[in-house]
């Protein structure tokens, strides 16, 4: 009697760790994503070397540099040889739905770099990047995710700020500097 009482808290306690944990993965839930973690969980196989489990333990592990600010709808998920670094950023929409963004800028030129923006639709990610930018993405430019606010930066190589895109509800607007 005692041991099954002690596997049930035990049970019990777990179950409760993982469904208020941030790292929760979709299939704790039936509804649609609510965090950063959940629309990164999400993302086409086409970003990741890593599996499913390294994606979310390995790649957003805080010893290795990775940030995960679910608060603020943002995360950073660390590579290596192998694997790109990877950033994901929310934008919230006027119907409350978020656009996602997932961002990397190659600066040692080895990787492709990418920006690419989707809304979450009928349980998956639809890819909607030309429909929200104002101009169009250049690889050799660096687009810097913001983790506080709701602007992109859009540097050249030297680091110079070229311009701004900046979230307008719905797109995004060109922001000359």
């Amino acid at each position: 009697m005692l041991t099954r009482s002690l596997y049930l808290l035990v049970v019990g306690l777990f179950a409760a760790v993982i469904l208020t944990s941030p790292f929760r993965t979709l299939k704790a839930q039936a509804t649609q994503p609510l965090t950063v973690v959940d629309y990164y969980m999400l993302l086409p196989d086409k970003y990741f070397e890593a599996n499913r489990e390294q994606r979310l333990h390995w790649m957003l592990d805080p010893k290795r540099g990775a940030i995960v600010d679910v608060k603020n709808g943002y995360l950073y998920g660390a590579g290596d040889g192998a694997q790109t670094d990877i950033y994901v950023c929310l934008f919230k929409r006027t119907n409350g739905t978020y656009l996602v963004a997932v961002n990397y800028n190659d600066k040692n030129e080895v990787f492709e770099s990418f920006l690419d923006f989707y809304t979450y639709e009928h349980r998956r990610l639809r890819k909607v990047t030309k429909s929200v930018l104002p101009v169009a993405f250049k690889r050799s430019l660096y687009y810097e995710l913001p983790r506080y606010g709701t602007t992109i930066a859009v540097t050249n190589k030297s680091g110079r700020k070229l311009y701004d895109l900046v979230w307008a509800e719905n797109v995004f607007r060109l922001r000359r500097v």
